[in-house]
């Protein structure tokens, strides 16, 4: 069994227990300070905590694996927000979202797309990519094909887990927020526009073109490739036109709790 242990915020994560321990923990923090990077990392725990739940009920065919995924993948995040923290350079669709969630100038539905977007389009395909060539998958078709089923149940746990995510955030962060969601289509929908789906097949995809990289040289154009793709997508719902002309009532309806 590989060593999945790794430190991020401080602490060693060897499992999905301790992970949710440093997102409570990190979320905790977030709230004392009124730091709205809380929003998308409240989406992230909630989902975290619904793949963790399906962890021992047959619903993937390795756990042990998904587990792999997870705790790497939180790694990237906790790194970003590390590097963003201490001005040192986030990959560049971090950098954006976590700017733009600093200075309080967007809506919350907003500061959680972009989050969704710079660690699904940023960081997954590199996890990915990086695991199957350190486990030995990328080699062996079979392998591959189990890894993939697995990723496309995580998916699955994502779209059932979306309406106790929308309870969650309009709970913590305000009562108009579905009706703003409506403005955009319910989180949902939202989460449809912006191809959460999509955005997964597509990070096989790019793990796939990762793995295929000839040398270091094409590997890092295809990185750089990556980061701009994710970038491009986080600038294009941070000036959603419709929310994009409503911009100056939103640190106000963030400041009193409405949306």
């Amino acid at each position: 069994m590989p060593d999945i242990s790794i430190r991020m915020a401080g602490t060693d994560v060897a499992s999905l227990d301790d992970l949710l321990a440093v997102m409570k923990w990190t979320l905790s923090r977030f709230d004392q300070a009124g730091d709205n990077r809380s929003a998308f990392l409240r989406v992230y725990c909630t989902m975290t905590g619904a793949v963790k739940d399906q962890m021992r009920t047959g619903f993937f065919l390795d756990p042990a694996w998904v587990e792999r995924v997870a705790i790497r993948f939180a790694w990237w995040y906790f790194d970003a927000l590390e590097r963003f923290d201490r001005n040192d350079e986030a990959p560049p669709a971090w950098a954006y979202a976590f700017a733009v969630a600093r200075d309080k100038q967007a809506f919350l539905l907003q500061d959680i797309l972009m989050g969704m977007n710079a660690h699904i389009n940023n960081d997954l395909p590199l996890v990915v990519a990086a695991i199957l060539r350190e486990e030995g998958d990328e080699a062996t078709p079979g392998r591959q094909q189990r890894r993939r089923f697995d990723h496309d149940q995580i998916n699955r746990v994502l779209h059932q887990v979306i309406p106790t995510v929308e309870r969650e955030v309009a709970r913590h962060y305000g009562r108009l927020l579905l009706p703003l969601g409506r403005v955009m289509g319910t989180l949902d929908q939202s989460l449809s526009l912006y191809g959460l789906r999509e955005w997964r097949d597509h990070v096989w995809q790019n793990a796939r073109f990762l793995l295929a990289a000839r040398h270091k040289g094409e590997r890092d154009h295809m990185i750089r490739i990556i980061q701009a793709d994710a970038l491009h997508v986080a600038t294009s719902i941070e000036r959603f036109p419709v929310l994009r002309h409503l911009r100056p009532l939103a640190p106000a309806a963030r400041r009193w709790r409405l949306c």
